[in-house]
């Protein structure tokens, strides 16, 4: 496996494991805390986190809007513990299936979103990385200032 992606796997393996550990330390009445009226619950946020490995990745491999919102619309769990988890660890298996395949060619070709953003796919698997860090940082952000736990997970290594 090309060293890059090597690297990728290892920090998101990381950060997937220590989301399991944050959702493990909830309970089902935790998911409709919602800390700001106009932002998501903690539910609605792990909900989403839930999906992003798949969704940044086919977006990396220049989906469409539309199959990006096929994609929502099939694959968004139901807002219960058991089924978050499920789905984040599946789409996280799917981005580690497909980063692992990626020659160093195919890190440095550049795709274009939906959106218009150009990126290499490398640039992708960093955004990816980056897009799940700070929604693991605020999931814990309201773990530890909203619910006033300590969930005692590491983070970092």
């Amino acid at each position: 496996m090309n060293v890059y992606c090597k690297g990728i796997i290892n920090q998101m393996d990381m950060a997937i494991d220590s989301v399991v550990k944050l959702i493990n330390t909830l309970n089902e009445e935790d998911l409709n805390i919602k800390p700001t009226k106009e932002k998501w619950s903690i539910g609605e946020l792990l909900v989403h986190m839930s999906v992003i490995c798949k969704a940044d990745f086919l977006i990396g491999l220049g989906a469409s809007e539309e199959e990006l919102d096929r994609y929502y619309e099939e694959s968004e769990p139901k807002a219960n513990l058991k089924s978050i988890t499920s789905t984040l660890i599946d789409n996280y298996n799917f981005f580690r299936e497909g980063v692992a395949e990626l020659e160093e060619t195919e890190l440095l070709r550049e795709t274009t979103s939906f959106f218009g953003a150009v990126h290499s796919r490398y640039e992708w698997l960093l955004d990816t990385q980056a897009h799940f860090y700070h929604h693991r940082g605020q999931l814990h952000a309201m773990i530890v200032h909203i619910l006033k736990r300590k969930p005692n997970v590491q983070l970092f290594e």
